[in-house]
């Protein structure tokens, strides 16, 4: 059978079996690339790229989630436990004093009580609570607002830009150790300003939507003079 009669054949077969026609290249040697009669391989840079290997789950995936649930357990702790505090269900064998009245103040001796041109008002949550006013500069203390749980109250303060602490328990014993083992005091990290013959306002109660951000204090607030 010479070239031409396989040729023919070839084709008739496949055309018999709905292959279709076959197509070459015009290189020396003949290649089919139908698909369903010859797929060429290509096992190059291409074909490496392209296939589908499993991922590996890295180490540090697991660690940012350990991380994440550490995060929300914290998150969760320290309000539960500072409600603890606040509720008194810690065992407190100090003397108890009679907590100030709402609206009492203890105020810096070198503080003129006629520069008192703004007032600040606090609303209580559920514990006795003092709002502290510091000198930006310095740190020194200016005034204490006193506020028992629950109230509202607004006092004359000497305008100016603050650090503002937040102190707040349950059993009072005295401006050296405050609320005791139920003492709960925090710090607002931002300044605050109160411009004269203004009012600015302070909510103790936390909302998840409140704007008072505070931090925990890891040291207990110095002793009121």
């Amino acid at each position: 059978m010479g070239l031409d009669d396989r040729d023919y054949m070839r084709a008739r077969y496949r055309e018999r079996r709905g292959l279709g026609a076959t197509r070459w290249n015009d290189r020396k040697s003949r290649v089919e690339r139908d698909g369903l009669w010859f797929s060429a391989k290509n096992q190059g840079f291409d074909y490496q790229k392209n296939r589908w290997r499993p991922k590996r789950s890295a180490p540090s995936g697991r660690i940012g989630w350990a991380l994440v649930g550490l995060a929300v357990l914290v998150g969760f702790a320290i309000p539960s436990w500072r409600e603890i505090k606040l509720a008194g269900w810690l065992p407190d064998t100090e003397p108890e004093l009679p907590f100030p009245g709402t609206g009492s103040v203890t105020v810096n001796r070198s503080v003129d009580p006629k520069s008192a041109i703004a007032r600040l008002r606090v609303i209580a949550a559920r514990g006795n609570a003092l709002v502290q006013l510091h000198d930006l500069d310095t740190g020194a203390h200016v005034i204490s607002v006193y506020a028992r749980r629950n109230a509202d109250v607004a006092v004359p303060v000497p305008p100016g830009t603050y650090r503002v602490r937040i102190v707040e328990g349950d059993k009072w014993h005295g401006g050296q150790s405050y609320f005791g083992i139920s003492t709960v005091s925090q710090t607002v990290p931002e300044p605050i300003r109160i411009p004269a013959y203004s009012i600015r306002s302070i909510d103790l109660h936390r909302r998840f939507w409140g704007n008072l951000r505070t931090v925990t204090d890891l040291h207990p607030p110095k002793p009121l003079d």
